[in-house]
């Protein structure tokens, strides 16, 4: 049985990422290395070495968990990712709840506070899921906002089209605001290349939320990622 490795109040995030067939090349190299930084980054700052928890869920023709949620320490192995398949993403999106929902009856069966969750999307191709499943998702994933069990942050790269990162923004979260106005944002990668820098402002975020009782104020550069808004009317 897991035993605690301290009694600081954990963040966990766990990262769901695209590794389905589109991904093959630069990148899933740019992942892989991306990872790697994110793992140097945090073992260079105590507060996040202590503090936050890092999960990996991966997924193209089905979701499985590629590392459980733990912190980061110097002998922890991250997992190289291969690429193959279609892009299951609620089948990925089910095991990372799953994994976030587990990791929170941990912390309490332990008597451990915890920060909300984050889960975050990287992917550079439209579900191939059915209409009805991404509704079903797209429920699950606001109403379990709204509970405040977690925050989803979903990103796509330029690989992903108009219709495909309409139906992302369709997955978001909405605000009280967005949801009167029909709304929903998606954040697009430019370049593949920046995705180690989208795992820096992530693990920024989780610094600003330790820093600010639980409020992420950390900025996005745009040329990193821009927030794409769509109306969800149409």
């Amino acid at each position: 049985m897991e035993q605690t490795r301290n009694k600081d109040q954990k963040c966990p995030v766990v990262l769901l990422l695209d590794t389905s067939g589109s991904m093959a090349g630069a990148p899933i190299a740019e992942l892989n290395a991306g990872l790697t930084k994110l793992k140097e980054d945090i073992l260079c700052d105590p507060l996040l070495a202590n503090r936050l928890e890092i999960g990996i869920v991966a997924f193209d023709d089905e979701g499985r968990v590629e590392r459980p949620i733990d912190l980061i320490s110097g002998e922890s192995n991250f997992p190289t990712l291969s690429v193959g398949g279609t892009t299951n993403l609620v089948g990925g999106m089910n095991i990372a709840m799953t994994l976030v929902e587990d990791r929170k009856s941990f912390y309490k069966a332990n008597g451990e506070q915890y920060y909300r969750p984050f889960i975050v999307l990287i992917t550079d191709g439209a579900p191939t899921n059915t209409s009805d499943e991404i509704d079903a998702l797209d429920a699950q994933i606001q109403s379990k906002s709204d509970e405040k069990r977690f925050v989803f942050l979903p990103f796509a790269t330029t690989g992903v089209d108009n219709t495909g990162m309409q139906l992302l923004a369709k997955l978001t979260a909405q605000s009280a605001d967005e949801r009167l106005k029909n709304r929903g944002t998606v954040y697009l990668i430019k370049d593949v290349s920046k995705f180690g820098e989208i795992f820096a402002f992530v693990s920024a975020s989780v610094g600003a939320a330790m820093n600010q009782g639980g409020t992420a104020s950390a900025s996005l550069p745009i040329d990193v990622a821009q927030p794409v808004t769509f109306d969800l009317s149409t």
